[in-house]
């Protein structure tokens, strides 16, 4: 597949990907008292916006630098099957975690998500499992930390937190 048409392809998918976070941003629990501005869906439905906005401006962006260049295709988007595996391990986690963290929690899906993230991505000669752990234990309990107890916004709770 050609860098164009995989731009294109991946813009229209976000696009369509931010439509559903909006939506689904209007199902998550609230909070009864405090600001209406602060509840869970806020964040996600911001988030949203600005991943629609983007999106179209990828696939403008696309656009408009083919048709100066002439509609050359010869640039190929996938280097190697390892980067498309890369991609592909990345878009099942981010698909995945919302439904482990219904069974899980947030505090365990969160450390598996960060753990399995840094795991993939770092080189094989960079891979120390207790940095990993630690890493991903800081990262997953700052989240929690700043979400939850300062924030007050409601989590699912599973197996641990």
């Amino acid at each position: 597949m050609t860098k164009r048409k995989s731009d294109i392809i991946a813009g229209a998918t976000l696009f369509a990907f931010s439509g559903l976070l909006y939506i689904g941003a209007g199902f998550m629990p609230t909070r009864s008292e405090g600001s209406r501005i602060l509840n869970t869906g806020f964040y996600p439905r911001m988030l949203a916006i600005i991943l629609a906005f983007l999106s179209i401006i990828m696939v403008i962006e696309t656009m408009q630098k083919f048709k100066k260049e002439g509609d050359t295709e010869a640039e190929v988007y996938w280097k190697n099957s390892t980067s498309f595996f890369f991609f592909a391990t990345t878009l099942i986690l981010l698909t995945l975690f919302p439904f482990v963290m219904k069974i899980l929690g947030f505090a365990l899906t969160s450390f598996l998500f960060i753990a399995s993230m840094v795991w993939l991505l770092s080189e094989k000669k960079n891979r120390h499992p207790l940095k990993i752990v630690l890493v991903s234990v800081v990262i997953a309990c700052i989240v929690y930390v700043v979400f939850k107890i300062i924030l007050a916004i409601p989590f699912p709770t599973g197996i641990l937190l």
